[in-house]
Formats: C-alpha cells, sequence, structure tokens
C-alpha cells in the first residue's frame, strides 16, 4: 500500500503533478487539495471549465483589534515676549504635534471611560 503525503504539509491524500516550466527541468510535486487548488483552478480555466471565485472573495478576513484614531484641533500658544522684543512660540507643544495623534484600541478607550466615571 502507498499513500502520497502532501509536499507542503503532509496532509493525506494528495495528487502528483508534474510540472515543465520552458526550458526546465520538470518538476513533480505531490500536494493536498487545499494546495493545488491554484493548480486545479488554471486547469479548470484552461479546458473551459467552470472558475470558482477568487480566493479572496471565497473567505472573508479575520477579525483584527479595531483601533481608533483622533486628533484633538491645534491648540494656539500664546506667543511670549522675549527681552530683545522677539516672539517665542512654546516649544512643548510643537513637539507633541510632531508625534500625530494617539492611536488607541476600543478596549483602551472604554477602559478610560470607566476611569473617568469611577473618579469623576
Amino acid at each position: 500500500m502507498k499513500i502520497t503525503a502532501c509536499d507542503l504539509d503532509r496532509q493525506t491524500p494528495a495528487k502528483t503533478y508534474t510540472i515543465t516550466p520552458e526550458g526546465e527541468e520538470p518538476v513533480e510535486l505531490d500536494l493536498c487539495e487545499a494546495d493545488a487548488a491554484p493548480i486545479e483552478e488554471l486547469i479548470r480555466k484552461v479546458r473551459g471549465g467552470p472558475v470558482a471565485a477568487p480566493k479572496a472573495a471565497r473567505k472573508a478576513p479575520a477579525p483584527t483589534a479595531e483601533r481608533v484614531t483622533r486628533s484633538a484641533p491645534a491648540k494656539k500658544v500664546p506667543e511670549k515676549k522675549t527681552t530683545a522684543g522677539k516672539t517665542t512660540a512654546g516649544k512643548t507643544t510643537a513637539a507633541k504635534a510632531a508625534k500625530g495623534p494617539k492611536i488607541m484600541t476600543m478596549e483602551e478607550i472604554e477602559a478610560q471611560k470607566q476611569e473617568r466615571k469611577q473618579n469623576g
């Protein structure tokens, strides 16, 4: 008894495919159904059979942690007069503005809300 396993993930059963790139030696691959799907799809296209939806359309992306960005309006810093009559703006606010808005997860926002309710 001979069992053929996929060369990529060792799943069984697997089919053997021989691919010969132009001008190169043939390559034999043992592939399970999942790994062979792109090759099978190409074969169906060439033979004029029904073609499945693209992989991206078949499978929805996995849910990820939602991030919320919030940018506050720029604060005007009162200009300070120096002894020579020149004006300067506050450097600390400018440095903070250069960093950009803070990115927070929904969990962080909810935790801040709860903290504010408890403290105030």
